[in-house]
């Protein structure tokens, strides 16, 4: 069971980085309305859920609804993906609450892992950073 598991946190996590990709790649190139489409098209794929709910409850809440620590860490990226998009537009309010909402994620998936996460240290004081900037 524990590899079935393994399994598919793994494509997930391919697939998030496959759209994170796509998101960057599409953003970088001044197509904004078709990178910000590709997060909404990537939270229906990855959790099974509208964007737009997801970031609009508060982070305990969709902790639950996600349950597990990478799949919030997942969302948090794609958050944190969209305020990047969000900076481009100069949507300073939306940047703001996409990071508060991005770091709040952050820290329940780092409060519900049983094992510390090497990788979450470094994006809580990324997003930490960014909403100071």
């Amino acid at each position: 069971m524990a590899g079935i598991r393994e399994d598919y946190i793994e494509r997930m996590i391919e697939k998030l980085v496959a759209a994170l990709a796509a998101i960057l790649k599409a953003g970088k190139a001044q197509r904004t309305e078709e990178a910000l489409d590709l997060v909404h098209q990537t939270s229906l794929s990855l959790f099974g859920m509208e964007y737009r709910m997801l970031i609009t409850i508060d982070a305990g809440s969709v902790a639950e609804l996600l349950g597990q620590p990478e799949k919030i860490k997942a969302l948090a990226k794609l958050v944190s993906a969209e305020a990047e998009l969000l900076q481009q537009r100069g949507d300073a309010v939306g940047v703001a609450h996409r990071l508060g909402h991005a770091l709040a994620l952050l820290q329940e998936a780092q409060r519900r892992r049983s094992t510390p996460d090497p990788e979450l240290e470094p994006l809580l004081r990324d997003v930490r950073d960014r909403l100071a900037g």
